[in-house]
Order: structure tokens, then C-alpha cells, then sequence
């Protein structure tokens, strides 16, 4: 697989071998009809359904009937060597892509794409200049990719590939996507793209899982890996990436959190540049550093040259206006903490000189290369190189006692950053690498997957100096600005076909951080709340009452009344910062609600996230607006009063004549999944965000029991199309059931009555409390018609029933007639008379005829489980339905 891109690293490794188990050689003829050539019994396949689109059914079963060395061979020949043919034409050789290779069984063929590169280059410049066969069309080339990419959909085929043949077969066909949309000049990828964009999808995470493991990734890194990584290129090239650390083990990681770099600060060891190095340390007294805070400027470090670490010394200086200082962004786990005092061993004090010595120079030197420097002759240049640069550390900078002091340095902790003339990342992980010996694409990857940026303080301290390219992450040798990786991404997402998607991936992933802010010459700008937490994806930190403060100050909230709530008040900070986002800018996204995790227990809060370093797949992107209609108000004790749509839910009414329900009835009726009918007929799937284990935020009730046991049901939901209709192309919608209070009229706030006062009666506040989080799918359109069917043939057995009438007539006649016992024995001999009676009616051909004829393979226990769930309303209905102009107000 040489199209994809392999790390600097490793080199001298044994690629993935590719087998070549085609059976005969492509024909050379049109690359759509080929199965219909190859194969007689084939008809010429298509792609049908919602964008990249599908096979029909009966196509898929027809494939699906080939044996494994069938399809793969079958599948090579069409897919691999059929699609090169149908886009480079006589740009390629057939004999260049087989080479023979030595494995344990010997000699054996296995195919290349060494030669790809330069004759898609070459392909670009020729569809650029127009010197095409006209046939050689953006659209032409989009139908053909779009019939590959549905072919290796076909879930039945999962077993039948070896994963390596399928991982080249896929990453061609993106591969091919990025050189169609570059030579056909296709810039706005959202709309223009006519090429599929899941190629990604397409292979089994569980492939990549066991390689990145394999080469010592920790399990969080690999689900964020998995969650937020769109090429296949990326993918590849982190799987060849090791990434063994002997200093921290991951055995105790999950996927939700890496415990490998969390401290315990009861036992952390502060550590020298050498392992034989016992040098002393050198302190800050804490009541200097508590003077100069309280002159509201920053203490900041001058370490005096000297020639020997016993000479070295260090002063402290208080921050001016003009001050030139370098502020560390460091990972504790590292060892360049103290917990217990301000001070460092003179061994890192000294390599500290050293590196931020370095950092002047390397940084004076960029500002000379882009001519930003301002017009001086050489001798004010050489002064400028030689001005004083002074370092800020939190170790050294940020007072250990007394509590008021250290609060007072955690205030300005923003200030630090922003204000700092450039900000430094040592991360050990990093500083063993040599970027002469690295190319520029893994030191960007090494960096975005490091432990720096998987800690929560370092977000801060990266995403401020970012803005205006002061970030820069020291290496082995040197220290190189985030600026310098970012344009080496830019340029070969433009310009290089074989490495577009990785480098797309490294801007996504730098963009994650270092777009957050934008720039701003306010004295504090915040962040937008959706970018935010979108940054905080898969990021830690040890003491857990630091994230309020945190993410106040990313939004520019002043964190001083976040911090100063009193000793016994740190566990509240969330708290308060939740009440003080809307008297900022900012206010608070209505879809916020719809996010799994811990809750807060204080009334008027209750809806609100307790933390939001909670990953699951289950949470939606939060996304802000300046719409009033999709941003929440805050009352004083009520919740948050938000615009939403709704719909009531009701569990469906039983035939007459039933008695009371019984639990198991139909094998359909799941604790935490259930069917439920609109008023148009449609069906859908409901179901509970999270398994009840992993989501007792809000209940620990089965969503069965929360519908059963409530009065007032409703769900409330972000989407203007929900639930989605069968064959949309984005299947699942979230949802939130809340209970509606008796008095849901009745006021809830002055601020809500006085909005309410010019609107009409519909829109009066409903006030609720959550329930659950939930997802609603649709049904197939096939198995749509399924229950449409049971539907009808439910209906009809109602009306004529015998078991039914006897149930009810036995319900009416229980006290007057008959003994308990033996109307216990009657309904008993009823119900399996119902149930004699449903069977019968689901064995029918009529039932049979009409359910195959919506495509569907005939089930006669299927159909007979859906029709007793109809007769005993085992699901729910979607009743009365509100717009988005409906307010409520949920805690």
C-alpha cells in the first residue's frame, strides 16, 4: 500500500503486504458494466438511496452468494485494477502494479502502488489543461467511486476480506476522491462534493484497534483516534507510529480516561535533568511572590548565568508593562512540579536558561526571515537579540501557600498566557525527537497526540499564545512554532494527493485548540462554548475542581468569583460558573441539554452538566448560535427556559377486552427499547442514550418504566425534522423525555412572564423535569412495510376476535358470576385462544404475500410477535406535537 503515506520513523520496517489473489486480468472495458460481464447471472449494479447510496438489496444478496475467494478475487480485479484502468487509463501499466515478495510460504504475488503518485500527479495536470477524454468527467469519475465505496459497504462481505485487501481497495477509492476533487478544482468540499467521504468507515475499527495497540497506543488515544480521524491516510500512518513508553503505563487506562499521566501529589517526586543528579533545589519565598500579586503584576524569574550549578542563581522580579518573558507549559508527570514548595533542582533551572536562551535566538531569527522585524541597523539588531528574556514557571511562580495567594495567581493565570511573549512546551514525550532526523508530518502528529495535549490546564495555555503564532513545543534540539507545522499541513492539503487526508487531519486536530480563540483586542476574549467543548474531547486533570476555573477562563469570564466562594466551596465552582455564563456574552446553547453525563443536584441546576470532560458517543456537538430561539435563559431556581420542539408520548392502547399488561407478552417489548407510531403510520426505534449501567445521571428507571409510570410525558429535541423519516440520510435524532409539571401553565420566573407577555397562549412555559436521554431511529422502508402489515392484520383481528370478546366478557362479569378461580382458569383458556388466533392470522398467505412483496424474506415468529404487540400496545405513540415557538422549562 504505498499510496498511503508511512512515518520518517519507520523506515526499514516491514510494510503491509497486499496478496494478489485475482483469478484472471481485467478486461479493459467500461468500469460500471463489468460485473455484468464478468459474471452473467449479475445485472449491471448501481448505487440507489441517500448519498454515497447503496446496492439494492437483491444485489447485495447476489454477491453475498460468491464464495471468499470469489468475491476477493472478483472484488480485485473490478475494484482495484478495474477502477486504476477507468480514471488513469494509459497513465498506468497493469504489470507495474504485481511485484513478488518472500513470505513464510514462500514466494508469492502481491500488488504495488509505487507508480501511483506520480501518474495521478500526472492525471491532475492533464484533466487542469484540458487534455482529457471528454468522457473523463468530474460526475463520471464521482459515479464510478460511488459504486466502489457501495460495494465494500455490503456488511455480509465483513468476513470474506482478508482486512489488508480491503484497507487498499478503500484507501484508493479515497485516494482517487482527493485527485478528483483537486483536478476538477471541487474547493467547497461541503457543497460541490460529489465523491464519497466515508471511505473511512468502510474498516473495521476493530483493525486499527488491534494494530495501534500493538504499537503500544493507549486505549483513550486510540478511541479519540477513532472518533475524530476522517482518512484512512491518517489512520495508516498512525498504526506504523510506536509509541511504547516505558516511563508510563497505560494498564490502568479505559477508554473514557488515561490515568498514565494524572498525579498524585501526595507522592510526586520532582525530578533532576539526570538520573545520578542530586543537586539542591532553589526556592521563591511565597510571601515575595504574595507582594507582587497583590500589586495585581506577575512574579517572573531571572536565572543568573554561572559557571557552575553550584554558582547558579536566581532573582525575582516583578512584571512591567514592557516585560519580555517566556511562560512554560509543561506536563507534571514530567516531574518539573513541586507540590510542596516553590522550588526546582539548579540542574532544571539551568537547562531552563539554556532553552529559553535558544528560544530568543530561534524566534529572533523567524521575525528576521518574514521581514517583520522592524528597520534597524545591525548594531540596535544585535541589542534587540540580547534583550533580557525573562521565564514565568508555575512551579516556581505560582505560590503553594497561603490559599488567597495561590487563588490570586490562579486569577491571573490567564493574563500569564496571553501576555506572555512566546509560551514553550516541554513535554518529555517530545523532546526525544530530532525533527532533522523526523520528517515535518510525524513531529505534527508526535505533538497532537502527546501527553500535553490530553491535560486540561494545557488547553489554556496552548490555545491563548496560538492565536498570535507566540506557541512553540521544544524538541530534541530545538524548538519549532506551531505556525511551521500548521503551513507545512496547509500546503500538502492543497498540493499532495498521497498525503491530503493526513495533513486535513492535523489542521482538524490543531484547529481543535488553537482556533478557539480568535483575535481580539478586548482586555479578555472568550471563547465560543461549543468550540470549547469540543476541545475538551478526551483531555484530564487531577484535581477536578480546577475545570470550572478553566473553562471560565476560556470564555473570558473573570474567574475570581469562580475561585473565591469560600474553603469549603471548591466542589461548588461548576456551580457558580453555570450561573455566571449568562450575565457575560455568552449564554447558554438549548442543546446542551441533550448531553449524557453527571448532573448537578442544587434546584434550578439540575439540568446542567456537573462536568464536561464526559466523552461518549452518545453527546452531540454542541453548537452555538446567536439565534435567541436556540439559547437558554437562566431563571433564579426554575432550569433553564428554552424554545424547542416536542411531542406527547403514550404507551399504545390494548385491543378491548385485554386485561391489565403483562411484562413479556411480546419479545419485543425490551426494558429499554421500544417501537413507536406517528400519526401518519410511520414506525421508529426508541431507545435509552446509554445502557442503564452506564447512565444513572438522570434515573436508574428502565425507559419502559419511565413511560409506564409517568402522567405527562413529553420529549423535547434540537432537530426541526424529528424523528427523521425512513431513507434520510442522517438516521438518528436525540431526544429528552421530561415530565411536565400538573401546573405546567402556571409562571415560572418575572423575566419568563415578561417575555410571555405579547405571545400567544400555545407558547406559555411548560415546566418539567428530565427524565432521560433517548435516540429515535427509523425503520427501514422495508421493514416499515413489515409493520404496516402486522399493523392491518392487528386491526382486523380486533374487530372479529372470539378470544377477544370472551376476555371481555369475563373482565365485565369477573364479581357477579363466576368465582375468582375459575375466571382465572377462563381467561387463561382465552389468551391462548388470543394467541392460537394471532398465529393464524400471521401464517396466512395473504400476510406472506404482501410482506414479501416489500422486499422482505417472510418470518412467521417475526410476524407474529409484531402482531401481539399491536393487540397489547407493547409500544408507544407519538401524540400531540409542539413547534420550535414552544418554551420550557427544564430542571
Amino acid at each position: 500500500m504505498d499510496h498511503l503515506p508511512y512515518p520518517g520513523s519507520a523506515n526499514g520496517r516491514k510494510k503491509t503486504v497486499v496478496p494478489y489473489v485475482c483469478q484472471e486480468d481485467y478486461d479493459g472495458g467500461d468500469f460500471m458494466t463489468y460485473p455484468s460481464r464478468r459474471r452473467g447471472s449479475l445485472p449491471n449494479l448501481h448505487t440507489v438511496g441517500p448519498f454515497p447510496g447503496q446496492l439494492l438489496d437483491s444485489h447485495q444478496m447476489q454477491l453475498a452468494s460468491l464464495s471468499k475467494q470469489e468475491i476477493r478475487s472478483f472484488y480485485q480485479t473490478w475494484l482495484f485494477f478495474g477502477l486504476i484502468h477507468e480514471i488513469l487509463g494509459s497513465l498506468y501499466v497493469p504489470e507495474d502494479l504485481i511485484y513478488t515478495c518472500e513470505d513464510q510460504h514462500g514466494h508469492t504475488k502481491a500488488v504495488s502502488t509505487s507508480m501511483l503518485a506520480p501518474a495521478l500527479d500526472e492525471w491532475v495536470a492533464r484533466v487542469q489543461a484540458g487534455r482529457v477524454d471528454s468522457s473523463v468527467t468530474y460526475a463520471h469519475v464521482a459515479q464510478c467511486l460511488c459504486l466502489t465505496h457501495a460495494a465494500l459497504s455490503i456488511q455480509a462481505f465483513r468476513s470474506h476480506f482478508d482486512p489488508n485487501i480491503k484497507l487498499s481497495l478503500a484507501s484508493l477509492g479515497q485516494t482517487f476522491t482527493y485527485a478528483a476533487n483537486k483536478a476538477f478544482n471541487i474547493t467547497d468540499i461541503v457543497k460541490n462534493n460529489k465523491c464519497p467521504s466515508t471511505w473511512r468507515r468502510l474498516i473495521d475499527d476493530d483493525y486499527w484497534n488491534g494494530r495501534l495497540l500493538a504499537h503500544g497506543w493507549c486505549v483513550t488515544e486510540v478511541k479519540l483516534i477513532l472518533d475524530t480521524t476522517l482518512s484512512l491516510q491518517t489512520l495508516h500512518f498512525l498504526a506504523c507510529l510506536d509509541k511504547t513508553n516505558l516511563e508510563h503505563s497505560h494498564q490502568g487506562c479505559d477508554t473514557r480516561q488515561c490515568t498514565a499521566y494524572q498525579n498524585d501529589l501526595e507522592g510526586y517526586q520532582t525530578r533532576h535533568i539526570g538520573k545520578e543528579c542530586d543537586c539542591e533545589e532553589l526556592s521563591i519565598d511565597a510571601e515575595a511572590l504574595y507582594d507582587i500579586l497583590k500589586t495585581k503584576a506577575l512574579p517572573l524569574i531571572r536565572v543568573r548565568p554561572s559557571q557552575t550549578l553550584g554558582e547558579l542563581s536566581i532573582d525575582l522580579v516583578a512584571s512591567q508593562p514592557t516585560s519580555r518573558y517566556v511562560a512554560l507549559s509543561h506536563v507534571w508527570a514530567d516531574g518539573l512540579g513541586n507540590p510542596d514548595a516553590n522550588a526546582l533542582p539548579r540542574c532544571q533551572l539551568s537547562n531552563l536558561r539554556k532553552l529559553v536562551q535558544e528560544l530568543n535566538i530561534a524566534a529572533h531569527s523567524r521575525d528576521t526571515r518574514d521581514h517583520r522585524a522592524k528597520a534597524k541597523d545591525a548594531e540596535e539588531e544585535h541589542e534587540e537579540e540580547e534583550e533580557e528574556l525573562l521565564l514565568w514557571c508555575d512551579t516556581l511562580c505560582c505560590p503553594v501557600q497561603p490559599k488567597k495567594a495561590k487563588h490570586l495567581a490562579l486569577e491571573y493565570m490567564y493574563r500569564t498566557y496571553r501576555n506572555a511573549t512566546h509560551v514553550l512546551v516541554l513535554d518529555a514525550s517530545l523532546m526525544q525527537y530530532n525533527v532533522e532526523s523526523l520528517d515535518i508530518d510525524e513531529v505534527s502528529m508526535r505533538i497532537l497526540t502527546s501527553p500535553w495535549m490530553r491535560r486540561l490546564w494545557t488547553l489554556q495555555e496552548g490555545a491563548l499564545p496560538a492565536v498570535t503564532n507566540r506557541l512553540w513545543f521544544q524538541l530534541s534540539h530545538t524548538a519549532l512554532n506551531l505556525r511551521e507545522f500548521r503551513m507545512n499541513a496547509h500546503e500538502k492539503y492543497l498540493s499532495s494527493i498521497s498525503r491530503s487526508g493526513l495533513a486535513g487531519d492535523i489542521l482538524k486536530r490543531m484547529g481543535s485548540f488553537a482556533n478557539i480563540f480568535v483575535k481580539d483586542n478586548s482586555e479578555r476574549p472568550g471563547a465560543d462554548l461549543g468550540k470549547v467543548i469540543e476541545a475538551l474531547h478526551h483531555r484530564s486533570v487531577s484535581v477536578p475542581s480546577d475545570e470550572p476555573l478553566l473553562i471560565g477562563n476560556l470564555l473570558g469570564i473573570d474567574s475570581a468569583p469562580i475561585l473565591n466562594g469560600g474553603d469549603a466551596a471548591d466542589a461548588l465552582r461548576i456551580n457558580r460558573l453555570w450561573r455566571m455564563i449568562p450575565s457575560t456574552r455568552h449564554r447558554i446553547p438549548s442543546n446542551l441539554l441533550f448531553r449524557v453525563g453527571p448532573r448537578l443536584a442544587e434546584p434550578g441546576l439540575k439540568w446542567a452538566p456537573a462536568t464536561l470532560l464526559i466523552d461518549n458517543d452518545a453527546n452531540i456537538d454542541i453548537q452555538s448560535s446567536e439565534s435567541e430561539n436556540e439559547q437558554g435563559i437562566l431563571t433564579a431556581s426554575d432550569g433553564l427556559l428554552v424554545r424547542l420542539h416536542g411531542f406527547r408520548l403514550s404507551l399504545a392502547s390494548r385491543a378491548k377486552g385485554l386485561p391489565s399488561r403483562r411484562k413479556g407478552t411480546s419479545q419485543l417489548m425490551k426494558p429499554n427499547t421500544l417501537f413507536m407510531k406517528d400519526d401518519s403510520g410511520s414506525w421508529y426505534l426508541m431507545r435509552r442514550n446509554l445502557l442503564v449501567e452506564q447512565d444513572r445521571f438522570l434515573t436508574d428507571k428502565t425507559l419502559a418504566e419511565i413511560v409506564e409510570e409517568g402522567k405527562k410525558i413529553w420529549v423535547i429535541y434540537p432537530d426541526s425534522q424529528f424523528p427523521r423519516p425512513p431513507g434520510s440520510k442522517a438516521q438518528v435524532s436525540v431526544g429528552l423525555i421530561v415530565e411536565v409539571e400538573p401546573e405546567e401553565e402556571e409562571e415560572v420566573e418575572a423575566e419568563a412572564e415578561a417575555e410571555a407577555e405579547d405571545e400567544d397562549e400555545e407558547t406559555a412555559v411548560k415546566k418539567t423535569h428530565a427524565k432521560l436521554h433517548i435516540n429515535i431511529v427509523p425503520l427501514k422502508t422495508s421493514t416499515q412495510a413489515w409493520f404496516a402489515v402486522a399493523a392491518a392484520f392487528s386491526a382486523q383481528l380486533a374487530s372479529v376476535s372470539l378470544a377477544l370478546r370472551n376476555l371481555a366478557a369475563i373482565e365485565n362479569g369477573l364479581d357477579e358470576h363466576s368465582s375468582s378461580s375459575s375466571s382465572f382458569l377462563s381467561q387463561t383458556t382465552a389468551l391462548e385462544e388470543l394467541a392460537s388466533e394471532i398465529h393464524q392470522m400471521a401464517t396466512n398467505e395473504e400476510a406472506k404475500e404482501a410482506i414479501e412483496a416489500a422486499g422482505n424474506q417472510f418470518d412467521i415468529l417475526l410476524t407474529e410477535d409484531l402482531i401481539t404487540m399491536m393487540i397489547w400496545g407493547h409500544y408507544v405513540c407519538m401524540r400531540e406535537t409542539v413547534p420550535r415557538t414552544q418554551r420550557w422549562c427544564v430542571d
